[in-house]
């Protein structure tokens, strides 16, 4: 477990091991959400996000021949 503070601008120091761990780089965008009272962090992938959000009552159709087609937008 990892602890951090955040300042009075609302800034959050992501520890080395966790960025390294994540593979976090310098510039990297970080989307948000909330579960419960949980704050989920994660790195944004462009095509993993529109997909996730375009089918995500469709999970049928993520299929290997669907991952091939997607991975380029």
């Amino acid at each position: 477990m990892e602890i951090s503070k955040i300042t009075a601008k609302g800034r959050v120091a992501i520890p080395h091991a966790l960025r390294k761990a994540a593979d976090l780089k310098t510039g990297d965008k970080l989307v948000f959400e909330l579960d419960g009272d949980s704050l989920i962090v994660t790195k944004f992938r462009p095509a993993e996000s529109l997909r996730s959000r375009a089918f995500l009552n469709l999970e049928e159709w993520l299929s290997d021949e669907d991952e091939e087609a997607w991975r380029d937008l």
